[in-house]
């Protein structure tokens, strides 16, 4: 009975604490498109700068406690309030990592003594969906946007161990404890964040065979787990403990985060554990993780959605082989169908993110292309891998080109190279 009266005395008082925020009910429906929902919200607070985070978590607060016309028929998200997840969801900042942009359309301007800003925002409606499902709690999902079997979600994470060139990860976590300590800490931090995470220590443990991790050089151990492990984001953990005159022991924690495909840096923080007389290393490495910020994890989501919104560049160089005399790219298809350039534009076009491409640099042998390419696939909830690009590429060149001639396709780092034979 004590039990659940306290219960439902914290549910009151963080109730209280939300509703304290001031949160604006000020929230209208933009568009859906794909897994994503696009609003407009308007913010209030005391402080200028926070004017904008306060639309950004009205607009949340809004879909889960009072509805918004045109989702779920008017009718809020949630239907019985769950005080732990808005504490973290609001409070340590978690909505951050579902909004991928947003634009301040107005102010902030000052009114009676407080700010007003609007934003228009795009949310990662899906993956929010999800995460509240993940964290059982209960919904009043009925015309959501997108579809309960969607794919879409939070990038995969794997949290790594620093290791120099030519050293063996086994033989460095077997004698860095902090680090393996460390590895496993962040992973179920992430964890805990709502984030999917790919256990890299599980992995090397099960990892049987030594043609995985002995093939090639050492340094190349880590990378061929990673590989494998088909994580969006790697962040790697570099632990270092100090020792002054005094006795005085510390340990530095360096996170450094980037995107798998591009190797983007996506955020990088070092975290101090403080000194202390102590031999106790582990003690001290989970001092440097207790001082790892929201900021870390809000920079991290913000920098992944930057890079999800504009895509690579990625330079394509298209030659014909020597073999090919008969035919040149400023000809029409074998069959004879369209001129060759055109329809390779339109094509271009097409798969470029936000149609961003250039081929002007072109003659009758050699076309050089730089187009835009995603990163993320929303619709499937994966990286759109440089291999899936140029797959795609192929099969275009191979169905226009009817067999007459074969496209080749090598991938070199961020381009490629496609050779006509």
């Amino acid at each position: 009975m004590m039990k659940h009266c306290f219960m439902f005395l914290l549910g009151i008082f963080l109730s209280a604490v939300l509703c304290g925020q001031n949160y604006s009910s000020e929230v209208v429906f933009l568009q859906q498109q794909g897994n994503t929902l696009t609003v407009r919200a308007l913010g209030i607070s005391e402080k200028k700068k926070e004017a904008a985070n306060m639309a950004l978590k009205s607009a949340f607060y809004t879909l889960f406690y009072t509805g918004v016309e045109g989702v779920n028929k008017g009718n809020p998200m949630i239907s019985t309030t769950k005080p732990d997840y808005d504490r973290r969801f609001f409070d340590e900042n978690r909505y951050s990592i579902f909004v991928r942009d947003y634009t301040i359309t107005e102010g902030p301007e000052k009114q009676d003594k407080q700010y007003r800003c609007t934003v228009e925002m795009t949310i990662l409606f899906d993956a929010l969906q999800k995460d509240l499902n993940r964290n059982k709690v209960q919904t009043n999902l009925g015309m959501a946007v997108g579809t309960p079997n969607s794919q879409v979600s939070l990038p995969t994470v794997a949290v790594v161990p620093y290791t120099r060139e030519n050293e063996d990860v086994r033989v460095v976590l077997d004698h860095n404890q902090m680090l393996s300590y460390a590895v496993s800490k962040m992973t179920s931090e992430f964890s805990s964040r709502g984030y999917k995470t790919k256990d890299f220590l599980a992995q090397l443990k099960r990892a049987k065979r030594n043609d995985v991790l002995t093939a090639g050089s050492q340094s190349d151990a880590v990378t061929k787990m990673i590989q494998n492990m088909g994580a969006d984001i790697i962040v790697t953990a570099k632990v270092m403990t100090t020792t002054d005159a005094r006795r005085q022991s510390e340990v530095s924690l360096e996170l450094t985060a980037t995107e798998f495909q591009t190797a983007g840096n996506l955020a990088s923080a070092t975290f101090q554990s403080g000194k202390f007389v102590t031999t106790d290393t582990i003690k001290l490495t989970d001092y440097a993780l207790k001082k790892v910020k929201d900021e870390f994890f809000t920079k991290l989501q913000a920098s992944f959605n930057d890079i999800v919104k504009n895509g690579r560049e990625m330079a394509i160089q298209m030659v014909l082989a020597k073999s090919v005399t008969d035919w040149d790219f400023d000809q029409p298809l074998p069959d004879g169908s369209a001129s060759f350039k055109p329809v390779l534009e339109d094509w271009l076009q097409t798969h470029a993110l936000n149609g961003v491409y250039d081929m002007s640099r072109s003659n009758d042998k050699v076309i050089d292309m730089s187009v835009q390419v995603p990163i993320w696939d929303e619709g499937q909830g994966r990286a759109y891998t440089i291999s899936r690009f140029s797959t795609e590429l192929k099969n275009f060149l191979d169905e226009k080109l009817g067999g007459e001639y074969v496209a080749s396709v090598v991938t070199m780092g961020q381009g490629l190279t496609v050779t006509i034979k």
